[in-house]
């Protein structure tokens, strides 16, 4: 499909700065190491622009800076915009991004199986094996694509998006604009028995729910438990990567960013802003302040009720933390100079 530049000023007035040159139109978007002349490229640099070669594209997003530098090299349109890593992420979203853009099937396909009871609204994609269970409510242009399973009393926001072989729990509600990766378990029964006096552990039956506000990204294989009787909560604004594990009765605060293999134990709150890096860990009934940053495989078992970095296990502020990595690299080169000074004694001594 083309498109215009045009088109592109009137719906993203906020982050243009400028047009430079006569307006056009793209089909594509292409890298600047593999430009076509009907495509629309994102460059950080002039040295970008150089590596255009003979073929250059027709429309050029960057900043105003650069745009004064190719200015007179570059007969396209040249969009300047206030950030371009925002303007790449909304302008792909908008007109060429796959997640929207579902029409290889029927808006409904016959293999799917979907319960009389359930409503379904206007503009829905749902795809060959998928399965609805009763009284859900799934909101105008929602796509739930092939052999996701939706149980029964699920509600799902407009515009949201199920990718193939989701699975989301009986009551789970899900807010708008939501992303639900491939492989993603939604509102699973949590991890909790009761053991008697012969050792035998016995499964506590989880009767909450989970709910997820709006503009939520939740990626492929992560697993959200159910709470045991409340909600597990992911406020709006949050972004899960893959393979993360959040356990029953969690809260993770707007806004935060969770990195690959995170784990969130049970009963766990965390605030607005956090961002965790990949295989942190939190312990049960631990409370994280809001604008919190865990690195380092930060193993967090203490509340941290202070914003900043942390760094570690047991997590630490991120100071003390490379003050600990100095005092380990000076005991291990005086472990070095102990052993060389022993195999020197030992020696003398022969």
């Amino acid at each position: 499909m083309r498109h215009t530049t045009t088109d592109l000023q009137k719906q993203f007035a906020a982050q243009i700065v400028s047009i430079k040159g006569p307006h056009s139109e793209f089909s594509e978007l292409a890298g600047f190491e593999d430009v076509n002349k009907d495509a629309m490229v994102f460059i950080q640099s002039a040295e970008q622009f150089h590596e255009f070669g003979e073929i250059q594209p027709s429309v050029v997003v960057t900043a105003e800076s650069v745009a004064q530098e190719i200015g007179s090299e570059f007969s396209g349109t040249i969009v300047c915009v206030k950030d371009i890593r925002l303007a790449q992420a909304l302008f792909k979203q908008k007109f060429f991004d796959y997640l929207a853009q579902d029409d290889e099937w029927p808006d409904i396909h016959p293999n799917a199986i979907i319960h009389s009871s359930s409503s379904i609204g206007n503009n829905c994609r749902i795809g060959p094996g998928v399965t609805i269970g009763a009284n859900c409510t799934i909101a105008d242009h929602v796509c739930i694509r092939a052999n996701s399973v939706i149980e029964h009393g699920v509600t799902i926001g407009k515009n949201s998006i199920i990718n193939s072989l989701a699975n989301i729990g009986y009551n789970s509600e899900i807010g708008e604009n939501v992303i639900i990766q491939s492989g993603c378990i939604i509102g699973n029964e949590g991890y909790g028995f009761a053991t008697d006096e012969q050792h035998q552990h016995h499964r506590i039956p989880h009767t909450g729910n989970v709910k997820i506000g709006n503009n939520v990204q939740i990626g492929s294989n992560t697993c959200v438990d159910r709470g045991t009787y409340a909600s597990t909560e992911i406020e709006r604004g949050v972004k899960i990567d893959n393979l993360c594990h959040i356990a029953h009765n969690v809260r993770i605060g707007e806004n935060s960013l969770i990195t690959a293999q995170t784990v969130i134990a049970g009963s766990s709150s965390i605030g607005k802003r956090v961002i965790t890096s990949g295989q942190t860990g939190v312990l049960d009934h631990i409370n994280i302040a809001d604008d919190v940053v865990l690195v380092q495989r930060a193993g967090v078992s203490q509340d941290i009720t202070e914003s900043g970095m942390y760094a570690g296990s047991p997590a630490k502020p991120y100071r003390e933390f490379v003050k600990g990595l100095g005092v380990s690299k000076k005991l291990a080169r005086l472990e070095q100079k102990l052993k060389a000074l022993q195999e020197e004694f030992l020696k003398s001594q022969h």
